[in-house]
């Protein structure tokens, strides 16, 4: 027969436990997306959207021709 666990009970704050969360998305954000991405990922999406035009606008000025789709990126 199996038992039944009790739930466990929290240890940390809510506000505590929020902070961790925080960082652990974050450094997941940073392993796979690299340290300005991960930043951008975190902005309210206004800034964050008008922060990819940017990089954009930067691409096109170094010659990047963006008429192509990006070859051999994984989604």
């Amino acid at each position: 027969m199996k038992t039944i666990s009790k739930p466990r009970k929290r240890t940390a704050s809510p506000e505590a436990e929020r902070r961790a969360w925080r960082r652990i998305m974050r450094d997941f954000h940073v392993r796979a997306f690299g340290e300005e991405l991960a930043r951008i990922n975190f902005l309210p999406e206004k800034r964050r959207k008008a922060a990819v035009a940017e990089m954009i606008d930067y691409a096109r000025s170094k010659g990047v021709k963006l008429g192509r789709p990006a070859l051999g990126v994984t989604i």
